[in-house]
């Protein structure tokens, strides 16, 4: 029996194609990550529609396994940072400190990521909660202002935010990781540390006017003597 190829043009959505041989021509949006020509057998004397719909069938198939994926991935993201950003669990005490009020809304955990990114961006996991909790101690003592965004936009407070690099950076998911610590597991291992700056052996305004608590990475931190 003699065959001959047809060439399909896209697999569209709504069973919308264009068949090259037969004439037949209906357009629509080819659907995404879908190959954009399917070759199919065709008997001789068979009709278009009995040749190609087993190919469109497969086709559309593909098309809605890969939306339903993507859907999936979609949703699995945005519960995490739904988790983070719209957390408002009532803090209990823990062992390693007495953390203060950790119900802040989504515009000051961005501000708590994005400080977090500008100012330890190499640092490991905890170096970026570090960086976090010496925010919030500020906001938690009388010393400091009282809102986050007025601790991180004090005057000669904090170098990426006089520098401009707070304003250019934005937060990657290990800042995000970083926040859940502290606000959704209560994780501190700051020991009420209000300043830090990069470890450095000359003399500095910090090293000299301030108690070192510890160093942690490439920052070393401290509280008011």
């Amino acid at each position: 029996m003699k065959k001959r190829m047809v060439r399909i043009t896209g697999c569209l959505l709504a069973g919308a194609l264009s068949i090259g041989s037969f004439g037949l021509n209906t357009y629509a949006a080819p659907v995404a990550g879908v190959s954009s020509v399917t070759a199919v057998e065709i008997a001789e004397g068979q009709t278009p529609a009995a040749g190609v719909s087993q190919a469109l069938a497969q086709c559309l198939a593909d098309s809605n396994d890969a939306a339903a994926q993507k859907a999936a991935e979609q949703a699995e993201e945005q519960s995490y940072y739904n988790a983070i950003l719209q957390s408002t669990e009532t803090p209990v005490p823990t062992t390693t400190a007495a953390i203060g009020s950790l119900d802040w809304d989504a515009d000051d955990s961005y501000r708590l990521a994005k400080i977090a990114m500008a100012e330890a961006e190499g640092e490991d996991t905890e170096g970026k909660a570090l960086v976090i909790l010496v925010v919030l101690n500020r906001v938690w003592s009388d010393d400091f202002p009282d809102t986050i965004e007025g601790v991180i936009t004090e005057d000669t407070q904090f170098a990426a935010y006089e520098n401009g690099r707070y304003d250019r950076v934005e937060p990657d998911a290990d800042c995000y990781r970083a926040l859940e610590m502290v606000q959704v597991e209560h994780w501190d291992e700051s020991r009420g540390a209000t300043y830090f700056e990069r470890t450095t052996d000359e003399t500095t305004w910090h090293n000299t006017t301030l108690k070192k608590l510890f160093t942690h990475g490439n920052h070393t931190f401290y509280t008011e003597e």
